[in-house]
């Protein structure tokens, strides 16, 4: 059931409304208000400018995070309602896990409003429909596992199915699984989807720097595991763990680019 209001430390439903809107509420909400109520997305803000805009995440693509930045729902579980208004949406490219989430009757709503599905990577062509990737049935593999398509393909395809915009871009672009490593307290998972996250900021800085109208804001929506990370033997860093779930650790926020200031 969704939270009471009682939790002091957020989780990613109320952390991605916020990034998402500006506004607080509980744990569990996407993108709805203590009254479950809508709240305007930077995403429908973009949309009303006539920005082309785009979701990208590791995680399904009904998941928490990239949920709100395209959903209106009173509980993050419901990721079938989610899926239903990710098709309906004016979203134009839509790239991560959750092929479950997307049975033949949303696949029909997401062609009826203009869009094209896929399930392989390899066959998203240049297209003027909007584009859903859906590369596995639930989350995608870890970066360890050979994560394919990786973040940083994904991101590369969603800003080249985007740039042509002429009144500018928006793209969220979510490394999901560095949460699950905290989770489940494994030291090697986090590192890992670091690795992979690395990647994609070094892919968007590039980006940027050809593109200097663009900002790019990197962030979190909390902290997970309450990792404190120490010297260990032989130069290397022991990490150690306080809880499998989010702490109200300090997140950092870093941009660049018009704005940024």
């Amino acid at each position: 059931h969704p939270d009471d209001g009682s939790k002091k430390v957020t989780d990613s439903a109320a952390s991605g409304t916020a990034l998402a809107t500006g506004y607080k509420t509980y744990n569990g909400a996407i993108s709805v208000d203590h009254n479950k109520r809508p709240i305007k997305t930077i995403v429908e803000w973009a949309e009303e400018k006539n920005m082309k805009t785009g979701l990208v995440a590791t995680s399904t693509i009904t998941h928490a995070t990239p949920a709100c930045f395209g959903a209106h729902v009173d509980y993050r579980k419901k990721e079938g309602e989610i899926a239903r208004q990710l098709a309906e949406s004016e979203i134009d490219v839509l790239l991560g896990g959750g092929k479950d989430f997307w049975d033949d009757e949303i696949i029909n709503i997401l062609e009826k409003n203009g869009g094209n599905y896929f399930s392989q990577f390899e066959s998203i062509n240049q297209t003027e429909k909007r584009v859903v990737g859906l590369f596995s049935y639930g989350p995608l593999p870890k970066h360890n596992d050979n994560r394919n398509p990786t973040t940083t393909e994904m991101t590369k395809k969603a800003l080249d199915l985007l740039d042509d915009s002429s009144n500018g871009i928006f793209l969220m672009v979510e490394e999901s699984q560095v949460d699950w490593g905290g989770h489940s307290n494994n030291a090697e998972y986090i590192k890992s989807e670091m690795l992979s996250l690395n990647e994609v900021i070094n892919f968007c800085l590039d980006y940027q720097k050809k593109n200097p109208e663009v900002l790019v804001v990197l962030t979190a929506d909390h902290e997970c595991g309450g990792v404190a990370i120490h010297d260990g033997g032989d130069g290397n860093l022991s990490i150690k763990f306080t809880s499998d779930y989010h702490s109200a650790g300090f997140v950092p926020i870093w941009a660049t680019g018009p704005g940024a200031d």
